[in-house]
């Protein structure tokens, strides 16, 4: 339900020192009058979206000796080799504390030993890794194509970190079946699932094709660090989903979803972005059940939503599809994003970005566009600071720079 009564606030440039408030009363509608900054036959061209898997020259990343989250603050001295071939894997090196059960390339470890690392690698294209652990571990991928027909490819069903190292200059491809052979009591929620948190580092390449469900799902949180190159893509799930936080540090994401209803990147909690360029493209449309819609978006996140630096490109295309979509608060406080939504109204609304809460921009630049909507939508107010360099809005889009 939208409030009864909202404030719109727009801060404008320091030389024209004026604050306006706009108070609206009834249903939401968008129709402040910037006919002072931008003309009335002034076009804008709008991007085209895509895939952009170049290289990105990224900032020196500070590690904090003290987070628990960086892989090089927790030492794995013993080191467990899984190498698939074809039908088959083989499982060698500090297996002491280490049970293992093989079967063709089905490979299951229950570990009961502290700071093992999993050095994985080879190609089958029928097999699994499946991991019990006591305790944290690191899983290195160097060179692995795996493909689990009938299940997850790579299942942590231990509830602690999961350190995930792309080795240099590797190629890892990961996916899953079309259908799973059984559902158990055990979650097995996409092609590369974890229970516990997974801490993305390195820098290799890592290609994760969801069939069945979501491409790379947790039940905790998943951190993506500066250095890898990443590209997801499902077309019976989310692309990258997590429980409870999704925390974008660095790193080349490139994700594209396909299924109705489905999100680039979609978490239950916040998703926070501080660095990297990230690319989501959704074509889905909207599913309707009962008297809820859900529609497409390419990041979705059920509580608050920060951008301080980083690049975003978001694309929807599907009827009532949104780029940026959050429960709470959405800060704007840096960064480069461009986001557009094609879809048609309908069954869903398309809103490019949209706040059940406050939309706050200071900060950064914004290429908002919504073909058949308004380009910002927010239920609470919607504050735009001061200093900015350009800002031009119309009914459609939003182009503003700091």
């Amino acid at each position: 339900m939208k409030k009864s009564v909202l404030t719109y606030t727009y801060v404008l440039p320091r030389l024209m020192a004026s604050l306006l408030i706009f108070a609206m009363v009834g249903c939401v509608s968008d129709d402040t009058d910037f006919s002072d900054i931008i003309s009335d036959n002034e076009k804008v061209d709008v991007p085209d979206i895509e895939i952009d898997n170049t290289d990105l020259v990224e900032p020196t990343e500070i590690i904090d000796e003290l987070d628990n989250d960086y892989v090089e603050n927790s030492p794995f001295t013993n080191q467990v080799a899984i190498v698939y071939n074809g039908t088959t894997a083989t499982v060698s090196g500090d297996v002491d504390d280490v049970d293992v059960v093989i079967s063709g390339a089905h490979v299951i470890i229950d570990s009961y030993s502290k700071e093992v690392e999993y050095l994985v690698s080879g190609s089958s294209s029928n097999g699994s890794l499946k991991i019990y652990s006591s305790y944290k571990f690191q899983l290195t991928l160097a060179g692995l194509t795996l493909t689990n027909p009938e299940g997850a490819a790579i299942n942590n069903q231990a509830g602690k970190h999961m350190y995930v190292v792309l080795a240099p200059g590797s190629v890892n491809t990961i996916t899953d079946g079309e259908e799973y052979a059984s559902e158990t009591s055990e979650d097995e929620k996409g092609a590369f699932f974890s229970e516990g948190q997974i801490v993305f580092s390195g820098t290799g390449e890592l290609r994760v094709y969801g069939k069945h469900r979501h491409a790379i799902a947790s039940d905790d949180y998943i951190i993506f660090r500066p250095g890898s190159k990443f590209y997801v893509n499902s077309t019976a799930g989310h692309g990258i989903k997590a429980n409870d936080g999704i925390d974008i540090r660095g790193s080349v994401i490139n994700a594209e979803v396909s299924f109705r209803g489905s999100k680039g990147i979609n978490t239950d909690g916040y998703i926070n972005v501080s660095g990297g360029r990230t690319t989501v493209i959704t074509t889905g449309q909207s599913i309707v059940e009962g008297n809820d819609t859900t529609s497409c978006a390419a990041m979705k996140c059920d509580s608050t939503f920060t951008i301080t630096a980083g690049t975003l490109r978001l694309k929807s295309t599907g009827m009532g599809g949104k780029a940026i979509n959050a429960t709470k608060s959405i800060t704007i406080g840096g960064g480069d994003i461009t986001a557009v939504t094609l879809g048609e109204k309908g069954i869903g609304a398309p809103k490019t970005i949209k706040s059940d809460e406050d939309i706050i921009v200071s900060a950064g630049k914004l290429f908002c566009y919504s073909a058949y909507s308004k380009p910002l939508d927010a239920d609470g107010s919607l504050v735009i600071g001061s200093g900015w360099t350009k800002y031009k809005k119309t009914e459609r889009f939003v182009i503003l720079e700091y």
